[in-house]
């Protein structure tokens, strides 16, 4: 069989047979309306969802490998009660603590579907249940040094973010975390920005940004404070109708451990409104992934593509039942 063209998202193996121009497959994050009614535990939730994909292969297309980012169990956040595949994946594996499945289509029909229905139990974790239940098991120097360093779009030695670094004080590192939530929502304004992101300098820049850019932000502060902080990508249960694909952060705190923070919800003039947004994280949050560039995804969010042959698209969607 020989090999046409091979467009690519991401790249599980080495290899030097890919050619072609890259394309993505990231859901853009948007602006979020959380779904809390009177009826909603504040301590918990129960939520059964569809991620749906669905893949168009018009022309000549011999194969089409694509991986999805899937949930997983994750203590103080979310248990995954149950999940189901059509079709089945060809692999479900794990790679630096996130979760994924792949699904391989060799001679692929015109029109391909695929389903994974989630059931999941969210429950609420944030500053305030943190303070109550204390660090379990304190990860190693080594471990927090991954969430120190600068990376693509968390620009932590730039000049303008040591800067702004130096200029936030605090006694403690919550403290610290408070002034970087105040500044990130004082020096950006909400407007969704290019698909695959700014970056921290990039939005700050420009002033401007959507729940990626204000994460990025946060964290690259947060890392030039020397403080360990991640981007977390995932879902919100929302009650309108646009994609619920979100962004937020976690920073480690000494006696705590991880600790959620959502930086997009300090969009709000009111002070005391916004320090209540600080410590507070309602359970309508489900993760996927705390790695900001990842390279199964080829530094992609929630799902990647790579294909034989002529081109082929993809949509996505997510569905609350």
């Amino acid at each position: 069989m020989i090999l046409r063209k091979l467009l690519f998202v991401f790249l599980l193996v080495s290899t030097a047979s890919f050619a072609g121009p890259r394309n993505q497959f990231t859901p853009r994050q948007r602006r979020q309306t959380l779904f809390i009614h009177p009826g909603m535990s504040l301590k918990s939730k129960t939520v059964e969802f569809d991620m749906s994909y669905d893949l168009s292969a018009p022309g000549d297309t011999q194969k089409i490998s694509f991986v999805a980012l899937i949930p997983q169990t994750i203590p103080d956040r979310q248990t995954i009660s149950g999940i189901s595949y059509s079709p089945k994946p060809s692999r479900i594996f794990e790679r630096d603590g996130n979760r994924y499945a792949e699904f391989v289509f060799v001679n692929p029909n015109r029109h391909t579907e695929i389903k994974i229905n989630v059931k999941a139990e969210l429950f609420r974790y944030d500053l305030m249940t943190a303070r109550t239940k204390g660090e379990k098991m304190p990860p190693n120097d080594r471990e927090l040094a991954e969430y120190l360093k600068q990376e693509r779009y968390i620009e932590k030695d730039h000049q303008l973010i040591r800067e702004i670094a130096d200029g936030i004080e605090g006694n403690t590192d919550i403290d610290i975390a408070k002034n970087v939530y105040e500044y990130v929502a004082e020096n950006l304004e909400y407007a969704v920005t290019w698909r695959r992101g700014l970056g921290a300098v990039k939005a700050l820049q420009r002033g401007k940004g959507d729940c990626t850019e204000y994460s990025d932000l946060f964290v690259a502060i947060c890392r030039a404070k020397n403080i360990p902080a991640r981007v977390i990508t995932g879902y919100t249960v929302r009650r309108d109708s646009k994609p619920p694909g979100h962004n937020w952060v976690e920073v480690y705190l000494q006696g705590y451990g991880w600790v959620p923070f959502d930086p997009t919800s300090g969009e709000i003039e009111n002070v005391l409104i916004r320090g209540r947004a600080f410590s507070r994280m309602w359970p309508v949050y489900i993760y996927l992934s705390h790695i900001r560039n990842d390279d199964v995804l080829g530094r992609y969010g929630f799902a990647a593509y790579r294909y034989w042959g002529d081109r082929v698209r993809i949509k996505d969607s997510v569905e609350f039942k």
